[in-house]
């Protein structure tokens, strides 16, 4: 699976776990899912990537129903910690814009084996400007989503790929979204899939 990245979208404790107010529903079962789909992508060759939120203060959306988001993944809290079965070696990377060396330091580990999570304050991974720089270095031409919400994050970051000219694919078994008035999870796939996006399912089932 060279030049592919499997990109892990938002598997927090604030975001997954159902103690916490800012849940997705119903994200928590699937928490043995996206553990595997990483081991999974991992043993194939592929780069484990992702986002993680990383907020200093209460999110805001405004002139939408996210204007006023309960308050969540605070950087440097537990709810803002990876989920057990998504941690590893992991390197983060703000979204203040780095150096070219200083990226090119983060390139030589991501090649020796390091994940590596990009840090965002919106809903919109874009905002990280450091993503575009690893994504060209590595010639990355495709990117395989899991996490959440499929109807949010993921599609606004499926979006930013495609412009980047990279394909992307759904990992059926390891996406959850949650519907809203107007915008549903299976609204929002298949507008992507129209757009070019594919469905992709994990070989044996995780066996």
């Amino acid at each position: 699976m060279k030049n592919i990245v499997l990109w892990d979208v938002d598997t927090q404790n604030d975001i997954i776990l159902p103690t916490s107010k800012f849940a997705v529903p119903g994200a928590y079962k699937l928490a043995d899912k996206f553990g595997k789909t990483i081991n999974y992508f991992d043993k194939k060759g592929a780069y484990i990537m992702g986002t993680v939120d990383a907020h200093i203060g209460k999110e805001s959306v405004p002139g939408t129903r996210d204007e006023n988001l309960p308050l969540h993944c605070i950087k440097g809290t537990s709810g803002q910690q990876k989920i057990k079965s998504t941690q590893g070696d992991i390197l983060y990377v703000s979204d203040a814009k780095y150096e070219e060396e200083a990226l090119n330091k983060i390139l030589k580990e991501i090649k020796e084996g390091k994940r590596v999570y990009f840090e965002k304050q919106t809903q919109c991974c874009s905002t990280n400007p450091n993503i575009k720089y690893i994504f060209k270095k590595l010639k990355i031409k495709e990117i395989y989503f899991m996490g959440v919400l499929t109807n949010v994050c993921i599609q606004f970051a499926n979006s930013y790929f495609k412009k980047l000219g990279i394909k992307p694919y759904l990992v059926e078994e390891a996406i959850k979204g949650n519907d809203f008035k107007n915008n549903t999870e299976k609204d929002a796939i298949n507008e992507m899939i129209k757009t070019g996006t594919k469905i992709f399912k994990i070989e044996e089932k995780y066996k």
